[in-house]
């Protein structure tokens, strides 16, 4: 007890002489944004007479004062508003570093520190959008341009130079200058490069293809696990096949599931274990379960992998698509981890954390039971919930190792194999968890929040502290504040006062989650402890991708007939505009490509969290770091003693460096460094500092949009024929912008085309005010009850020979009588390969019939 009482002794000690003198923090990010709102918090404590406050900027010759006013009150807490000063680009100094300089004096008290910042320029993204990613020659490329600022709000910016690019064997082939373009009938096919050049000298890059092609008319699902155990007997493989218009495709599965050997040179046939299944489409789809034993799961030799491979043929056409997927193959049944865990403990604060035990798959494990071990030593067993989870908490009060590790086990029965056979096996999870240190043995703990939050929504905060009460006064309250920065921005602050002398317990306060907190907020909680030190804690907290201009689309139906009128509602700011995009979804079977979307233009973004006090080459860490303890033997009551070294330990240092926030302040919030014993230097810091991470300008991708071969519809009702000839085939339906009204809505009526399809829709807006939104993508399935559906070559060569399928679909709820009949022409020779039965037959509900000719072309 001798030595606790010696720290006591000098805490008494140390809190007289600092609670009486005056003290400041300062709270500013280590890097700014020019021409763009900046924020910082100040106090001032224990004032014993007025003061002149000033804080100033100091950048590229220029000030900018962020306070400059009288201080009367003892005690002061304020946040002030900023901007830098503008100037033009010309005028501006390429240097990046600048200097905060706070001076607060009076009579007889003088404050003043200064340190440096970095001011970066006004950064912004620029996206392009084609569309749709794949042209045929002869067709014209379409695409926009926006520049919007890190606000997501639209700039005013001019392209001097935009190019296109031709690729070939990776290397630009030839360029020239363009705006808007139109292919060339016979163009080089391939990959192509739009350049765009932007004022600033950036240039951003978007890549489309041209090509000849047939859009297809369905597509292929396949789904398996994407583990399989040892430990499986059989697993289950799944197919679909669609029209792009919803409708299930008439054909046959061929499924073909196989596990490969390591290669080897004395084998040359049979190098792999295949099972193959054929079977027919049941409304569009086929389930397939693979036993897995003649795959030897427990042998070694072979990868631990199923290539699953399913090709769909159509019933008539005999078109085929095929579609792979794999499954790989694992003697893990179940993986124990650590969740929402804190790399540091604080003693006096219960530490939180989860356990979650997952199987293949990511299924919860659940009922199960879990060890968990401190020191190789028994906490407790834990049984999973129906998440797979466990919560767990450990008091702290007790412990003061520099670091205590972690380990969570499954328990589970004994099991013996066979050597060279793999046998099934559990992780087990491991963490190690540090000290964090604090003077006062005081400390605060937010709770994190595992899940993303979501926009326009409120979060409750949960903080638990414990506070050394010694150098409160009787009737003294213990004020907590807080300060959210996002993309390296200090973005919002506040305060919570607790009375009642309640020196440990916890407290909560709202935050409005907004799309000005996405994609990520940190948030800062300290409290100044009356002994001189800051008392703190952080915590992430993940935002929806969400946008301040809520933007939404909605046809009028959601099933149309080819060349009817569909209606679109949008909403959006009022005073937006919009760009609006539907094409055809058999485009995106054709090539796929990524769509416009949140995430896409979040990930535009320049990496505006920051890490540490080094930025872009700048070392911005100039606080002042006290002398280090020797590592001396002291003597005292008979005893002998040494400093031990705490550099693993955690501190309210290594929170604001990681936060990117610089302090200035006469506080305590640095740990006491112990020397090494050979240099008589500070032990190296650990590094909690993640690499930086830049941003490099990508486009937008483009638009889906596709189109179909020509079709002929030819309805019999009571005898009467009515014929209708469709020939309006694109393969991008919608491409317009729109202006919103200010009620914030607009209506549209748009032309459906002749296209058995489903088209694919979304619109983006943006606003000065509202900035950038964009909506999530519709669709408008385009069919009708009977319909004529034509396959041909892209192109034929005069002379040649070459099949000309039609296929008769029927939707109809009755049978109905047809006779299908290829007009005759000079222009070519037809043969028909089909049997009829006189020129005409019943074809029932749901099913389609398909003719095929044999064609000639003799005439250009």
């Amino acid at each position: 007890m001798v030595p606790t009482i010696l720290l006591s002794s000098f805490l008494l000690h140390f809190t007289t002489i600092v609670a009486s003198e005056p003290q400041y923090i300062l709270l500013v990010s280590s890097v700014i944004q020019s021409d763009s709102t900046e924020k910082v918090c100040l106090h001032l404590l224990n004032l014993n007479e007025a003061v002149s406050l000033s804080v100033v900027l100091e950048y590229d010759g220029s000030n900018t004062t962020i306070f400059d006013q009288s201080v009367e009150e003892d005690n002061f807490y304020a946040c002030a508003d900023f901007k830098p000063i503008y100037k033009p680009v010309s005028q501006r100094s390429s240097e990046q570093l600048a200097f905060v300089t706070l001076l607060a004096t009076g009579d007889t008290l003088r404050i003043s520190e200064r340190r440096s910042v970095a001011v970066i320029p006004e950064e912004t993204v620029t996206f392009l959008q084609t569309d749709k990613p794949i042209y045929k020659p002869e067709e014209n490329v379409q695409f926009r341009i926006v520049t919007l600022d890190t606000k997501f709000k639209p700039v005013e910016e001019s392209y001097p130079l935009i190019t296109v690019q031709k690729i070939v064997n990776g290397i630009s082939f030839f360029q020239f200058k363009i705006s808007l373009f139109r292919l060339i009938s016979e163009p080089m096919f391939g990959d192509y490069l739009i350049i765009v050049k932007r004022k600033s000298e950036k240039t951003l890059i978007h890549q489309f293809t041209v090509n000849k092609y047939v859009l297809p008319k369905f597509e292929v699902k396949v789904s398996a696990p994407r583990t399989v155990t040892i430990a499986d007997d059989e697993f289950q493989v799944d197919a679909c096949a669609k029209y792009t218009y919803g409708q299930p495709v008439q054909g046959k599965a061929q499924i073909r599931v196989c596990r490969e050997f390591f290669s080897s040179r004395n084998c040359e046939r049979n190098n792999e274990i295949c099972e193959q299944f054929i079977a027919q489409l049941k409304s569009g789809c086929v389930s397939q379960i693979v036993n897995t034993k003649v795959f030897q799961l427990y042998r070694s030799g072979l990868f631990m992998t199923f290539d699953i491979t399913v090709i769909v043929t159509e019933f008539g056409t005999g078109v085929q698509i095929s579609e792979t997927t794999s499954s790989s193959i694992t003697q893990l049944l179940g993986n124990v981890n650590f969740e929402n865990m804190d790399p540091f403990y604080k003693r006096g604060i219960s530490y939180f954390g989860t356990l979650k035990f997952s199987g293949p798959n990511d299924v919860p494990m659940v009922s199960k039971v879990l060890q968990l071990e401190l020191n190789d030593n028994f906490i407790g067993n834990y049984t999973t919930d129906e998440n797979g989870e466990a919560q767990f908490s450990i008091d702290t009060s007790d412990i003061f190792d520099a670091e205590f590790n972690l380990k969570a086990t499954y328990i589970r029965p004994e099991s013996c194999y066979l050597p060279g056979w793999f046998t099934p096996e559990y992780t087990d999870a491991h963490f190690s968890v540090s000290r964090f240190y604090s003077r006062t043995n005081s400390f605060l703990k937010i709770v994190p929040e595992p899940k993303q939050l979501r926009c326009n929504q409120q979060k409750i905060v949960t903080v638990h502290y414990s506070l050394n009460s010694k150098a409160y006064k009787d009737d003294s309250t213990v004020n907590f504040f807080y300060l959210v920065m996002v993309k390296g921005t200090i973005f919002l602050s506040g305060q919570k006062e607790i009375r009642d002398k309640a020196w440990s317990g916890n407290f909560s306060f709202p935050i409005n989650i907004s799309a000005d907190l996405a994609p990520v907020a940190v948030m800062f909680v300290y409290t100044l402890h009356p002994s001189g030190e800051i008392v703190a804690d952080s915590v992430r907290f993940q935002v929806d991708k969400c946008f301040k201009n809520k933007v939404s689309i909605k046809f009028s139906k959601e099933q149309g007939l080819p060349g009817s009128s569909a209606s679109l509602c949008l909403q959006a700011a009022p005073d937006s505009v919009c760009a609006l995009r539907a094409v055809d979804k058999s485009v995106l079977l054709l090539k796929t490509e990524q769509q416009l979307s949140a995430n896409s233009v979040y990930d535009l973004l320049p990496n505006r969290e920051l890490y540490s006090y080094f930025y872009h080459g700048l070392n911005l860490d100039d606080g002042k770091e006290d002398p280090c303890i020797p590592q001396r033997d002291m003597f005292y009551n008979g005893l002998y003693y040494k400093p031990v070294s705490n550099y693993r330990d955690g501190d309210t240092y290594d929170i604001v460096r990681n936060m990117g926030l610089k302090v200035f302040t006469n506080l305590c919030y640095r740990k006491p460094e112990v020397c090494s014993e050979d240099t008589s230097l500070p032990l190296p810091r650990p590094l909690y500092l993640n690499p930086e991470r830049y941003s490099l300008m990508h486009s937008a991708p483009s638009g889906i949009a596709a189109g179909m071969a020509i079709e002929k519809n030819v309805n019999h009702v009571e005898q009467a024929v009515i014929e209708t000839v469709r020939t309006n085939f694109p393969e991008t339906w919608i491409w317009d912008l729109v202006s919103v009204d200010s009620s914030g809505s607009a209506n549209r009526s748009f032309l459906v085309p002749d296209t058995i399809t489903q088209w694919e829709a979304n619109v983006f807006c943006v606003n000065g005010d509202a900035g950038f939104g964009i909506s999530p993508a519709i669709s408008l399935e385009v069919s009708q009850p009977f319909f004529v559906e034509t396959a041909l070559p892209y192109s034929v060569v005069r002379n040649e020979q070459s099949d000309l399928i039609v296929s008769v679909f029927s939707y109809l709820t009755t049978c109905v009588e047809i006779s299908v009949q290829l007009e005759a022409s000079q222009d070519y020779e037809a043969n028909i390969n089909t049997l009829k039965n006189n020129g005409s037959e019943i074809i029932q509900a749901g099913e389609k019939k398909t003719y095929v000719w044999t064609v000639i072309p003799k005439k250009l």
